[in-house]
């Protein structure tokens, strides 16, 4: 009876220990793992392409260009992109004077198509751009100019190497304050079409492997091609120096001010960006 009684206890002691038959609330202190997705669409259409010149297609989005697409009667002479994540795919029709465009994978929001060509009015789409839907968009025909225009055109290389550079962003403008903007071809060329005549412009050259340049443009006679030559400056690499041995080549200088022989007190900050600045040490008069 005994051992009945005490098996009894132990198998009353183990049902209590597992929390049999009650209402426990379990705690879940796992991590949730959110994942971010971008919603995106696409859009595509048709150009109507000109016999003996280069249609441009500049997509741009908040005044920012993305990318940049070039049709001729013999295809596609260049599609370049200005490090945006949109997919895009182009194609012409040998003898059909249609060139075919397709933008995808592009974030939803206003998006401007700028398609234009020398001695044709340029002509502006706003397009929106809804998540996981496609929009066909009519077929853009150009429409020749009245008023005479200029144009600008020109070549970026490596000051060392001689070589093309592409996918340059360049901004053009005027002195109104109109900025005009273009991207560089596999070959490094660029063009500025259907300009205001007789007015000075100011081109501005950034790339992240170079120095910025500015250069400045004078006016351009009417119905002609203005023709620049340009090369670029690779940036310095930094050189690593060990600790105690001063800054790398190439490295940005902290703001200092020291005295000069007569005592009177100089900021670095006074002169950089005008003037360039070497530091001299000497030994003073014992």
């Amino acid at each position: 009876m005994k051992q009945i009684q005490v098996c009894l206890a132990l198998a009353l002691l183990l049902f209590a220990g597992l929390n049999c038959g009650t209402d426990s609330t379990v705690e879940e202190t796992g991590d949730t793992l959110v994942v971010e997705t971008t919603a995106t669409g696409a859009f595509s259409g048709t150009v109507e392409i000109i016999e003996g010149e280069t249609v441009y297609m500049r997509l741009l989005k908040a005044g920012q260009l993305l990318a940049q697409m070039e049709f001729t009667m013999d295809g596609v002479k260049s599609v370049r992109q200005a490090g945006s994540s949109i997919a895009i795919s182009s194609s012409t029709i040998s003898g059909s004077g249609v060139g075919n465009y397709h933008i995808k994978e592009a974030e939803i929001g206003d998006y401007t198509l700028q398609v234009s060509a020398k001695g044709y009015q340029t002509k502006e789409l706003i397009v929106t751009v809804i998540a996981d839907q496609g929009i066909s968009l009519d077929k853009i025909a150009l429409v020749a100019l009245e008023q005479p225009v200029s144009h600008l055109q020109g070549i970026l290389t490596d000051v060392a190497t001689g070589a093309p550079i592409p996918g340059v962003h360049l901004q053009l403008t005027d002195k109104s304050g109109k900025v005009y903007e273009a991207l560089t071809t596999d070959a490094g060329v660029f063009t500025f079409e259907n300009l205001p005549v007789e007015q000075a412009f100011s081109l501005k050259i950034e790339h992240a492997s170079y120095e910025n340049t500015e250069v400045a443009v004078q006016p351009i006679p009417a119905s002609e091609t203005f023709e620049l030559d340009l090369k670029l400056i690779p940036q310095l690499e930094a050189e690593e120096l060990d600790p105690g041995q001063g800054l790398s080549l190439g490295s940005k200088a902290p703001d200092f001010e020291l005295s000069d022989g007569n005592g009177k007190a100089h900021t670095l900050a006074d002169y950089i960006g005008n003037k360039k600045v070497v530091l001299v040490f000497f030994r003073g008069v014992w």
